[in-house]
């Protein structure tokens, strides 16, 4: 029954995913670096990375112990967006 709801919450959750590390990524992308490109996609790509990890790790605490199964999924979403406004009001205009 908890699987059930997990996955309820995750479908609803995953879009809004989208649209905080696309905001990660421009707010990443707009500063200039010696690394170039590449340093930018390896940003995106361990950003990317420790957003599912994260996911897989709340999500586990959902299924074994009394983590509510929305909190547990929406808990990455509201650290990332966090970040993403952060990571915005900083970037070079």
């Amino acid at each position: 029954l908890v699987y059930h709801k997990i996955e309820k919450h995750k479908r609803n959750a995953f879009p809004f995913a989208s649209v905080i590390l696309t905001l990660i990524a421009v707010a990443i992308a707009s500063r200039k670096t010696k690394g170039g490109t590449g340093m930018h996609l390896g940003i995106g790509i361990l950003i990317a990375f420790t957003y599912i990890l994260f996911m897989q790790i709340s999500t586990t605490f959902a299924t074994n112990s009394d983590l509510a199964p929305a909190l547990a999924v929406w808990i990455p979403n509201i650290v990332f967006m966090i970040i993403a406004v952060l990571l915005v009001k900083t970037a070079p205009k």
